[in-house]
């Protein structure tokens, strides 16, 4: 009978209040037994549907306070709930004896919150709230925030997708500017723009309590990068700052890196997926050289060619706390993985995890890797390694290996302004108006861009519509013009859904390392 009474669920019976009654706010004095007929088992520290990170009780003394408190909220909830005309959750009516409540995907929207923000304003369990995705926007928000005016217990705060945009990053300046409760707070993916890095770089400046911040996913560029670069140059709390998949780049990179000069308490800052280019990592070699606080360095996928790469590596070799480098996804070629890797050999170097993910190394690299971990303990994590029968002898010492050859061998073609019929007599050898695979290998060879055997199968077998084992002109204008047009939805759909940016940015850098191979062709030869 004990154990049906512990695990019975909690029913709630609807209620609507009468147009004719007086609208009041809930009360949490206010109770009903009505509504609430629950005995003690239901407030218990355990839960047998539940984890034990989730199902933590409080015991030391005046346990019995901390449950009547609990009791108290559970009232305000239900009652509010009958207030906003709202069913009540059972979920988060039981969780509220908890220290951590996660809300995310629970739709509750604007008047939903209202209740939950009610019943936290007094609560002295719950520590860390998790309300994202669930559209609350700056309506919503500004329930959450006047809750924190009273909550203390609060710490970790997590507000990330919930469509706040401009409103809520003035409402977050007003209200938790001057908080000394809140040590984490996530308002990553909320639609913020340049004009919000304002109110939200007056909140970086003035907030001492906040140890770690995500802005993450929104749309901050060079001015966003400027503004919340200045404002980090006078925080003296921030240690964990992620500002990934945003589009800092030129002066909006080189103000987030010259601001790490100044800043002494970053730990780990995360700006993967942006667009640092040259000019970002110039600027943070300059940074590595000076600073002596940050342990974390996340640069994954910033658009970052091998030149801009050696200007980083000065300061990646002579700084002695950064011990993990996360640099993939970024067209490096084979000789930027060598050349990361010998710094940290023969420098004093405190990196202990370095991620080239996605970067193509061979077997010169495999070798100098071994060395490195005879001598340090070390964590690489790198790409495809190329055979020896894939490696082309000459200035460029790896091949293109790519699930994607079309794009490099039509972003040539565009490069060299070259019509269809001029790329085929270019790679056809023997004048029979059609390309076989060993002529596509020929040709890519010839022009600096040599694909591995698994990218010369694949080209084969996208152009090769008939099967036939060659390529004729027709099969290639129909691929060519297929290409185009899933360039173009790409391009359009990465603009309005994330999840599809990712793969545009990866098609985008794949072009990028043609038309860089294409440029450094065409300087050897004017320098000959």
């Amino acid at each position: 009978m004990e154990a049906a009474s512990r695990n019975r669920r909690i029913r709630f019976k609807s209620y609507t209040r009468p147009k004719s009654e007086p609208a009041k706010p809930p009360q949490k004095d206010e109770f009903d037994d009505e509504f609430l007929d629950l005995g003690d088992s239901d407030y218990s520290s355990s839960d047998s549907t539940s984890s034990d990170d989730e199902n933590q009780s409080l015991s030391f003394p005046g346990n019995h306070s901390v449950k009547h408190n609990t009791v108290l909220c559970q009232q305000v909830y239900v009652k509010s709930c009958r207030y906003f005309d709202k069913v009540p959750s059972t979920y988060f009516f039981r969780r509220l004896k908890r220290t951590h409540i996660d809300l995310s995907h629970h739709g509750l929207g604007i008047d939903g919150v209202k209740s939950v923000a009610i019943a936290l304003v007094s609560n002295t369990t719950v520590q860390r709230l998790d309300i994202s995705n669930n559209d609350i926007a700056s309506e919503g928000l500004a329930h959450i925030l006047q809750t924190l005016q009273e909550n203390i217990v609060i710490t970790d705060l997590n507000l990330s997708n919930n469509n706040l945009s401009t409103g809520g990053a003035v409402l977050l300046d007003e209200a938790l500017s001057n908080n000394r409760i809140i040590t984490k707070l996530d308002i990553s993916a909320n639609g913020f723009t340049e004009a919000d890095a304002v109110p939200l770089s007056h909140l970086v400046k003035k907030n001492q309590s906040i140890r770690t911040l995500s802005l993450s996913k929104n749309s901050f560029r060079e001015e966003g990068g400027i503004v919340l670069g200045k404002a980090l140059e006078c925080n003296d709390t921030i240690t964990y700052m992620d500002l990934s998949w945003n589009h800092l780049r030129q002066r909006g990179a080189v103000s987030l890196c010259y601001c790490l000069q100044i800043n002494k308490t970053i730990e780990s800052i995360n700006l993967a997926w942006n667009g640092f280019g040259m000019e970002g990592c110039y600027e943070m070699g300059k940074t590595l050289l000076n600073n002596r606080t940050i342990t974390e360095l996340d640069l994954t996928s910033n658009r970052i060619s091998l030149d801009a790469f050696r200007q980083l590596l000065p300061g990646v070799g002579k700084n002695k706390t950064l011990k993990i480098l996360r640099i993939g996804f970024n067209p490096l070629t084979t000789d930027g993985a060598i050349d990361v890797l010998r710094s940290i050999f023969i420098s004093e170097s405190a990196i202990e995890d370095l991620d080239l993910s996605d970067i193509l190394v061979d077997d010169s690299f495999m070798k100098l890797l071994i060395e490195v971990k005879e001598k340090r303990n070390i964590r690489v994590k790198h790409g495809v390694v190329l055979r020896h029968d894939e490696i082309t002898k000459g200035v460029h010492t790896s091949v293109l290996d790519t699930d994607d050859p079309m794009t490099i061998l039509f972003e040539y073609m565009k490069q060299k302004n070259l019509r269809l019929i001029d790329l085929l007599h270019n790679l056809d050898r023997d004048h029979s108006d059609t390309l076989t695979r060993d002529e596509f290998q020929r040709g890519m060879t010839s022009i600096d861009l040599p694909l591995s055997s698994r990218a010369l199968d694949i080209l084969m077998k996208k152009l090769d519509i008939n099967q036939d084992g060659q390529v004729d002109f027709e099969e290639l204008t129909i691929k060519h013009k297929e290409y185009q047009r899933r360039i173009t939805k790409l391009r359009m759909k990465s603009k309005t859904d994330r999840k599809f940016f990712k793969g545009f940015d990866k098609l985008e850098q794949l072009r990028e390392a043609v038309r860089l191979r294409i440029a450094l062709n065409v300087t050897r030869e004017s320098q000959k």
